[in-house]
């Protein structure tokens, strides 16, 4: 199993990328798709007030072997203010993880809930020149399987499981949970990072084959890349490489549109600069996937809180050894909980 929390990095916890397992040699790099994944979880709101209805959306992908296959996506009910602030101290909250809660069929990667009217009231006061904070954390989980309860061996176990038909526990490769994490102050807000295309190989792409948001749910998932004809859109073919990724390949410029020049790409970290005393910038980065080939810098900075814009925010991409449709997608971040994300059907031929 794994727990990630990916899309957002909030004060206190990384927002929603953490993932419990470890990474060694032999292991696939995390830019390459090859088993069940959630890329990232956007909030509406990344910072919302007291009182606001934030809603959730999900990108996830199914790449593995067996894929397209059954996958089931459920949201629980929201935790707010656990001890601590730790997010495992929702895991024994039988209002939560005591059953197994309905998730619309027909929308199973949106979700939504309330920001409780005292979420920051009701917490002890915070010495200042901390800002009061209320803290909720939505938990989901993405299985190939039956998605069960499991009995807890400690406070700190996660209280769910996805089951074979044999019954067997699935691992990382076909179960992911997480969490996305919302922070909530009075007078602090933010916003989602906007991006404005996707360029691949000096080439601004049309919206062929492209996605940006929303539009992109109805074509990853459990979705299979969809083909098409490279006669007909040239600019997103290019040739197969026999060395599968490798640097030797030719390398391909990609990156999303993301204009610094849009006042939510580069907002201050307003929480920030009232502990710090000074204006303090947003980080922001990006990061690439892709079910095949691979990236040079699958992990590029886009803004600094110090030196600012990154121009050279893009990757390189390396072509794949076996040939047809496949997808690529960059997913931005800001350090206040912020997420976008746009992908592209590329081909190789």
């Amino acid at each position: 199993m794994r727990l990630a929390k990916p899309g957002g990095v909030t004060r206190l916890v990384f927002g929603l990328s953490l993932v419990l397992v470890g990474c060694g040699p032999g292991f696939d790099p995390p830019s390459e798709l090859h088993s069940l994944r959630v890329l990232a979880v956007q909030k509406d709101v990344p910072y919302a007030q007291p009182g606001d209805t934030v809603h959730l959306q999900m990108l996830w992908q199914d790449a593995s072997p067996s894929a397209p296959r059954p996958v089931t996506v459920t949201w629980f009910p929201p935790c707010f203010d656990p001890a601590g602030d730790l997010f495992y101290g929702c895991f024994t909250d039988r209002s939560i993880f005591g059953a197994l809660p309905q998730t619309d069929p027909n929308q199973p990667e949106l979700a939504s809930f309330v920001m409780p009217a005292d979420i920051i009231s009701r917490k002890p006061p915070i010495a200042p020149p901390n800002a009061p904070y209320g803290l909720a954390y939505l938990f989901f989980a993405v299985c190939a399987g039956q998605l069960t309860v499991i009995p807890q061996t400690a406070e700190t176990a996660f209280p769910l499981g996805c089951k074979a038909e044999d019954g067997t526990l699935l691992g990382a490769d076909d179960f992911v949970a997480g969490y996305a994490s919302v922070y909530s102050f009075k007078t602090f807000l933010n916003k989602n990072p906007v991006i404005s295309g996707f360029e691949f190989n000096g080439q601004r792409l049309d919206t062929s084959g492209t996605c940006q948001d929303t539009d992109c749910l109805a074509i990853a998932g459990s979705v299979p890349a969809a083909d098409f004809e490279c006669s007909e859109h040239p600019e997103r073919c290019i040739p197969t490489c026999a060395d599968d990724g490798d640097p030797k390949c030719p390398a391909y410029k990609l990156n999303p549109v993301v204009d610094k020049n849009k006042p939510d790409n580069q907002e201050q970290d307003s929480v920030s600069a009232k502990l710090l005393g000074r204006n303090v910038g947003e980080q922001m980065w990006i990061d690439y996937y892709t079910e095949k080939g691979s990236f040079k810098s699958p992990v590029r900075l886009l803004n600094d809180a110090t030196s600012g814009w990154n121009d050279n925010y893009g990757t390189d991409f390396y072509a794949p050894k076996q040939a047809g449709p496949f997808r690529v997608w960059s997913v931005v971040h800001d350090n206040r909980g912020g997420v976008a994300w746009a992908g592209v059907t590329l081909k190789a031929e």
